[in-house]
């Protein structure tokens, strides 16, 4: 499965991966324009969004399919190793690219990801999951809207922004997106393999959003190799706080190309 991209042109600057969250589309970093002052930027829609294909069949839906798709895109761009970054089940992702291809990551970045750090798959969320499918298979977009996550219902986003990514999310396949959440969201998590973890990583939490909070904390205990810095904003802290999230993620992988500057294995804070 070919994952459609848009890549900046190639001017020397170090390449940075981009990867969006469930029912958005590479519009997603729109507002984050500073870092291609900085990186080239590598911008990827997931399956069943934006250009991209619908998986053709159950298998091509699994977290593994997907990471395998996204190292396609950096072998057609014949990048050696870049920078990547993931937002929400994009996080999930790209942790798990990381944890699949280490020696192809330079560093990482991820934002608010309930799903990589779950720690069990309960019952209850088997349920719902599988409500959510029936539902989407019934109801097509119309499902999709009542989901909490749809951009249609992003308050602290710019007008502009939450019209274009609602119109992505609508555009969406519904017959991937069920997919994605039956074959990807069940086995997500990456939580207990974090301890294998060998590229410097950021995260960058969003604080209002409660429900990934208690994540953040275990985090910080269980993994304090993995650096946090935490900024006013909720879930999508790179639309909410796009100033704030782009110095950060500048800041910290600008010293992780100095190399001695920033050593795995130590917080790091931003300037």
């Amino acid at each position: 499965m070919k994952l459609y991209f848009e890549a900046d042109p190639d001017r020397g600057q170090p390449p940075l991966l981009l990867v969006h969250g469930l029912l958005s589309s590479r519009n997603h970093w729109i507002p984050n324009l500073q870092l291609a002052k900085h990186f080239r930027r590598v911008r990827i829609d997931l399956p069943a969004h934006g250009l991209s294909p619908t998986p053709g069949e159950p298998s091509a839906a699994t977290p593994e399919a997907v990471v395998k798709a996204i190292d396609a895109v950096r072998e057609r761009l014949q990048i050696d190793k870049w920078h990547i970054c993931g937002q929400s089940f994009g996080a999930a992702l790209t942790l798990r690219y990381a944890l699949t291809y280490p020696k192809r990551v330079l560093a990482q970045i991820f934002t608010n990801a309930n799903g990589a750090l779950r720690a069990d798959w309960t019952q209850t969320d088997d349920q719902r999951n599988r409500a959510s499918i029936e539902d989407i298979r019934r109801n097509g977009h119309a499902a999709m809207r009542r989901m909490t996550y749809h951009p249609c219902h992003a308050k602290r986003f710019p007008p502009d922004v939450r019209d274009l990514l609602s119109k992505d999310a609508d555009a969406t396949d519904a017959t991937g997106i069920a997919l994605l959440l039956e074959q990807a969201t069940p086995v997500l998590s990456v939580r207990a393999r974090l301890g294998d973890l060998r590229t410097p990583t950021l995260l960058i939490n969003g604080r209002w959003e409660n429900q990934f909070q208690p994540a953040r904390n275990w985090l910080s205990e269980a993994h304090p190799h993995i650096a946090i810095i935490d900024i006013e904003g909720g879930h999508s802290i790179n639309i909410e706080r796009p100033q704030e999230f782009d110095a950060a993620v500048v800041d910290f992988l600008s010293a992780r190309e100095r190399g001695p500057a920033w050593q795995f294995g130590t917080q790091w804070q931003a300037k």
